[in-house]
């Protein structure tokens, strides 16, 4: 099958992104509206009524500069606990004493709660900035996603280091008194 049309010159049948991409004659783009007060063309804000069905999302940046924003205040915040976690029990020696609860004793216990908040942590960091860079890669709104990991992963560290403090003796005998 043959195109009835002539042959295109210097491309009249092109569309104007694809004159824009071929360094041909200036564009001016379809959606413009004429600035009163500067005599300036500026593109029109989009009309969500002529949205075409399949057509991909519009991007917005504020929402992917977001995203990128909490993903690397919760890279930091993982990196950063790396020592702490490591060394949970030390931290909860200085806690106890700073408290008045009595002496930490449960160190193989904190220790093993240490690194299993490390590692859950670093798990749900991952799925985040998978799901995340998905969404991103789609266009669609994300920044929603690293905001339910910070949360996930607060309450993981919160559940996990109470257990590892009510596993000591000190803090159940000082619970008695309290009750």
């Amino acid at each position: 099958m043959s195109d009835a049309r002539d042959r295109p010159q210097y491309g009249e049948y092109a569309s104007a992104d694809e004159r824009i991409a071929a360094g041909g004659l200036p564009v001016e783009p379809e959606n413009t509206v004429q600035n009163r007060a500067s005599g300036t063309t500026e593109l029109a804000p989009p009309d969500p009524a002529s949205r075409v069905d399949g057509a991909p999302p519009v991007a917005r940046n504020g929402d992917v500069m977001l995203t990128i924003a909490l993903l690397v205040v919760g890279v930091y915040s993982v990196v950063s606990s790396i020592p702490g976690l490591l060394d949970l029990s030390t931290t909860l020696v200085e806690a106890f004493d700073a408290a008045g609860l009595g002496a930490f004793t449960s160190f193989g216990v904190a220790d093993a709660i240490g690194v299993a908040i490390l590692v859950s942590h670093s798990v749900i960091l991952v799925v985040t900035v998978a799901l995340s860079l998905s969404r991103v890669r789609a266009r669609r709104l994300a920044f929603f996603i690293p905001l339910i990991g910070g949360a996930l992963a607060a309450l993981v560290f919160m559940v996990l280091l109470l257990v590892a403090m009510t596993s000591d003796p000190s803090f159940a005998a000082w619970a008695a008194m309290q009750g």
